[in-house]
């Protein structure tokens, strides 16, 4: 073990916001205090600081530390970020300054203290990879936690690898069950509690025979509980009780049954702002935060780049070496600039998405350009790749990789075919696949499938 003394932190500087005038009577007067490298504010609940005023934008401004205090960025808001008289887009401030973004006014006070956050010594916890102080601060808690039965609430922007995270801790926790995931913002909510809880036969029109549910199947092991905060609030009573007993219920039986589940939670919004709003139950939210992660979003670590592409570059050249075609060349100093300029508002997952475009059609393919975004799907794979047997280039690649590359072929030949079926309406697709309408919408936005 190494000595308390010798292990490596990092000091995060506090932030106070305080909400000096506000048309939002629950933040009137409130302060709230900050330790982290990004601080995001708007009208959006998924943020860390919301603000129920109608004049500010979605996403309206965010704070970053820097290594000489702060930076305000106003996010190409509506109506604009205030300070004094001016309009601000950027602004570094060390001193405390008064912002007025629609009808609110905050007061941003560097707080003169730090928190001190243990760093891991590695730069990887199961398929997450990352070097800079963020990641390895996240890592760090991972490596503490996983090997208890804590539940832990994981939140993080779409694409930052959440469910990666929660299998690696199942993978850390020699937990004897299996890994289990339930979407819970793709099933329908009348299903919702029979694939939580499972049915018996007969339980309701369709119920052939009897079906374990989440729980039952996650028996002994872990159950990822993704897009917990889509669980209408019904469905969390039930949940919590299910927490609090460690025992379930099956639609239309009269038994309990007994079982030993670790559970994680995955979400990209953040549930204490929807628990203090009442979207959310304050006592689910509790027993789910037992332990939080946040993981950070790419825009906030960009010293991961040449990691994180170099180890896609590597997956992607495995993948064409099997299927018989050449490897590509690095994408060289000048594109790894570029990235390094770029915002990535999908996080890792945009980021694969754009190296495996750029290794095909070169560095003009630039971030988030509407020219080139669909222009590729997954190299090696045959146009009709995702119906059939599995071929056998998939099978020499190493587990993690064939199934992630399979399940996109899969995800994206599915989502095409429902809409084809559907005539292009997004809503009867996601009623014909019997999956929730924002789910369909979500993989279309993945894969960048227009609509028809």
């Amino acid at each position: 073990m190494m000595a308390a003394a010798d292990l490596e932190v990092r000091r995060v500087e506090k932030l106070k916001i305080t909400v000096v005038d506000s048309p939002d009577a629950l933040k009137q007067g409130q302060s709230f205090t900050f330790a982290q490298d990004e601080i995001r504010i708007g009208s959006s609940s998924e943020l860390d600081l919301w603000i129920g005023d109608p004049a500010v934008s979605r996403v309206h401004l965010s704070i970053r530390a820097d290594e000489q205090g702060w930076v305000l960025t106003d996010n190409e808001s509506t109506n604009g970020t205030v300070i004094g008289d001016l309009r601000v887009t950027q602004v570094a401030f060390v001193e405390p300054t008064l912002v007025r973004l629609g009808a609110t006014v905050l007061r941003l006070e560097p707080a003169g203290e730090h928190v001190e956050q243990e760093l891991s010594t590695h730069s990887s916890f199961g398929r997450m990879l990352g070097k800079s102080p963020t990641m390895r601060e996240m890592f760090a808690v991972l490596e503490k936690v996983a090997g208890s039965d804590l539940t832990v609430l994981i939140e993080g922007e779409t694409g930052t690898g959440k469910e990666l995270a929660a299998e690696a801790l199942h993978e850390a926790s020699n937990r004897p069950g299996p890994f289990v995931t339930l979407n819970c913002g793709a099933i329908p909510r009348e299903l919702i509690e029979s694939e939580l809880m499972g049915h018996v036969k007969g339980a309701f029109t369709g119920a052939v025979s009897d079906r374990p549910g989440a729980f039952v199947s996650a028996d002994g092991g872990t159950l990822l509980l993704d897009e917990v905060g889509e669980l209408p609030l019904d469905m969390q009573a039930k949940l919590l009780r299910v927490l609090e007993r460690r025992e379930v219920k099956p639609v239309g039986s009269d038994q309990n049954l007994p079982v030993d589940v670790r559970v994680v939670a995955a979400t990209n919004r953040h549930l204490s702002n929807d628990a203090e709003e009442g979207t959310f139950r304050r006592d689910l939210y509790f027993r789910l935060a037992v332990v939080v992660v946040r993981i950070p979003p790419l825009r906030t670590r960009l010293d991961d780049l040449e990691l994180l592409v170099d180890h896609i570059q590597g997956e992607l050249n495995r993948r064409r070496v099997v299927t018989g075609q050449e490897a590509l060349d690095p994408i060289g100093d000048t594109a790894m600039a570029m990235l390094k300029r770029y915002d990535f508002p999908g996080n890792v997952r945009e980021l694969r998405n754009i190296v495996e475009r750029w290794s095909v059609l070169g560095a003009h393919a630039a971030p988030g350009n509407p020219a080139v975004r669909s222009g590729v799907t997954n190299q090696g794979a045959s146009p009709d790749a995702a119906g059939g047997d599995v071929d056998g280039s998939l099978l020499s690649l190493p587990y993690h990789e064939a199934k992630d590359a399979w399940i996109e072929r899969f995800e994206r030949a599915y989502v095409d075919a429902a809409l084809d079926k559907a005539g292009g309406n997004v809503s009867q697709a996601a009623r014909d696949a019997k999956v929730d309408r924002r789910h369909l919408q979500r993989l279309m936005g993945r894969y960048d499938i227009k609509k028809r």
